[in-house]
C-alpha cells in the first residue's frame, strides 16, 4: 500500500462516509511525510484531511497523538485538534480509516509563518511553549517514539550504511564520521535528563500566527524527548542575536515554568542527530515520487559528500560546544 492508491475517490467517499459534502475539488497542501488535502464542501467552510503514511505509525501511536492535542486543547494551548467523527476507530474518536490509510480531519486555520518575531513574539512564544511542556509533563504517550542517540541516531546510521548506491570509499568515511558523531553525544543524554512528550519539530514553518498569536501544527513527528528540542531551533543568527532572541523567549517562558539552561548544551547534538535522521528518512521513502521529485541527488555522491562535510562541520560544533 503507497499513495498511489489514494485516489480522488476514496479521498471524497471518505469525507463523505463522515457526514461532510465535499465538491469534489481536492487541494493538496504542503507535506512529504503524508498527503494533506484543502476540501471545499457543498456548505460551510473548507476542511483539511490528512492521511498518515502507510506503515509509519500504528493506530495506537496516531492515537498517542491525538490525545496529545486534544490535551493541549483543553489547556486552551493554541493547536488545530482534529474533529470528532461519527464513524471513528475504536477508541480513537478523532481517527478513521480508509481504503487502509489512517486520516484525521481538521478545520481549515488561518493563519501565517513568521521568518521574523520581534521581542513581543518571542516572549508570547516562550509562555506558549512552556505551557505546552507544562500540559505535556504529566501525559502517558507510551506508543510515540523516544527521542534517543539509538532511535534517531544509531538506528538511522544503520539504515545508512545499508545504502547500496553509496560508493565503499564514501561509505567509510560516511560510518567513521557518524560513529565520531554518535560516540560525542551520547554521553549526554544521561538517565537523568528529564524527557516527556514534547511537540518534537517546533520550528518556524510549524507555528502559524493569526491575530490571536502563535498556533502549533503538525504534531506528526511528536516524540518524548528533553524540552529543550522543542526551544533550540528558533534561535538563528549571529551568537549576538541569538542570545537577543533567547533573552526574550526565556523571559516569556518562565513566567509558567523553570527552564533548565544546562540542556542547552544539547543543542548542537540533537542538531546533528536531525540531520542524521532527516538523510534515513528520505531513503525510507525514496521509492515515493515526490520525495525523488525533492531529493533527485540523494542516491548520488553528491549529496553524501555534502552530507559527510555538514557531519564534520557538526562534530567540531559539538567539540566546540563542550569544550
Amino acid at each position: 500500500m503507497n499513495f498511489e492508491d489514494l485516489l480522488p475517490n476514496t479521498i471524497c467517499d471518505a469525507v463523505a462516509s463522515q457526514g461532510y459534502s465535499p465538491t469534489g475539488a481536492l487541494f493538496p497542501l504542503n507535506s512529504y511525510e503524508n498527503r494533506v488535502y484543502e476540501i471545499p464542501l457543498d456548505e460551510g467552510e473548507p476542511i483539511i484531511a490528512k492521511f498518515y503514511r502507510p506503515g509509519r505509525w500504528s493506530a495506537e501511536a496516531i492515537g498517542d497523538e491525538q490525545n496529545f492535542i486534544a490535551s493541549l486543547a483543553d489547556f486552551e494551548i493554541p493547536v488545530v485538534p482534529s474533529l470528532k467523527l461519527p464513524h471513528p476507530l475504536a477508541a480513537i474518536p478523532t481517527v478513521a480509516e480508509a481504503a487502509s490509510f489512517y486520516y484525521t480531519i481538521t478545520p481549515k486555520f488561518r493563519g501565517r509563518a513568521r521568518d521574523e518575531l520581534s521581542n513581543d513574539d518571542r516572549k508570547w512564544l516562550g509562555r506558549m511553549i512552556a505551557r505546552m511542556h507544562n500540559a505535556g509533563e504529566h501525559l502517558q504517550t507510551p506508543h510515540r517514539l523516544a527521542l534517543t542517540p539509538q532511535t534517531y541516531g544509531y538506528d538511522s546510521v544503520k539504515f545508512i550504511l545499508n545504502q547500496p548506491f553509496i560508493a565503499d570509499d564514501l561509505k567509510r568515511s560516511v560510518e567513521f564520521c557518524l560513529n565520531q558523531a554518535l560516540t560525542t553525544l551520547t554521553p549526554l543524554f544521561t538517565p537523568d535528563l528529564k524527557t516527556f512528550p514534547i511537540h518534537g519539530d517546533c520550528h518556524m514553518g510549524n507555528i502559524l500566527w493569526n491575530n490571536d498569536g502563535p498556533h502549533f501544527v503538525d504534531f506528526d513527528d511528536m516524540v518524548i524527548g528533553p524540552p529543550v528540542q522543542d526551544v533550540w531551533m528558533l534561535f538563528h543568527g549571529t551568537a549576538e542575536e541569538q542570545k537577543t532572541q533567547r533573552d526574550a523567549f526565556f523571559e516569556g517562558y518562565e513566567l509558567f515554568r523553570k527552564f533548565d539552561y544546562g540542556s542547552l548544551r544539547l543543542a548542537e547534538p540533537l542538531r546533528t542527530l536531525r540531520m542524521i535522521r532527516h538523510a534515513a528518512w528520505i531513503g525510507q521513502r525514496y521509492d515515493d515520487p515526490a520525495f525523488q521529485r525533492a531529493f533527485p541527488y540523494y542516491t548520488q555522491n553528491r549529496y553524501w559528500e555534502e552530507f559527510l562535510l555538514a557531519i564534520k562541520e557538526q562534530i567540531g560544533a559539538m567539540q566546540d560546544a563542550l569544550a
